[in-house]
């Protein structure tokens, strides 16, 4: 049995991701992850006036989430309120400067030991939902834009860190 949380899809979509499947929704920050279905995505999340989310940066007015990876120093106690984080990041004690410590709890059959475990950071410069909602636009520079971006989806992100451990 594998077990995959956030695997990058062909068309550059990241499984799981409940923005990427559904431009009104938004993947939370998760505290523990324990289906496939989970997936943690450190973005910005912005809605607009009726509190709808949009990739529009001239439509948004507040960030509904905000747990981007914070930079050594940033102090979430007494940072401003324009780059403070949102959401239910903003709660999670192990979200710090340091970095984030995420759970997973996954059911396994203790008579298939050993497993391995392989850990993935992925950075997407331009995620899915931002370039397919520029779909809409008939512009030339909108066309190509999602043109290019169709055309390189299946290598949309970079492997920023990873790690491989066997447990016993």
């Amino acid at each position: 049995m594998a077990f995959t949380s956030g695997k990058l899809n062909s068309d550059g979509a990241i499984a799981g991701n409940d923005n990427d499947s559904d431009a009104r929704r938004y993947e939370p920050h998760h505290l523990i992850i324990e289906r496939q279905e989970q997936v943690q995505i450190y973005e910005a999340i912005m809605v607009n006036h009726q509190g709808q989310v949009t990739t529009g940066l001239l439509a948004g007015v507040r960030y509904i989430k905000d747990n981007r990876l914070l930079p050594i120093g940033f102090d979430t106690k007494t940072a401003p309120k324009d780059i403070a984080v949102r959401g239910a990041a903003a709660e999670d004690g192990n979200f710090t400067n340091r970095g984030d410590r995420i759970f997973y709890s996954i059911r396994v059959d203790k008579s298939r030991r050993p497993f391995s475990v392989e850990v993935k950071l992925r950075y997407q410069p331009i995620g899915y939902r931002w370039a397919k909602n520029l779909h809409v636009y008939r512009a030339s520079e909108t066309e190509r834009f999602v043109r290019y971006y169709d055309e390189m989806a299946q290598e949309s992100d970079v492997i920023l860190a990873q790690a491989q451990k066997i447990v016993e």
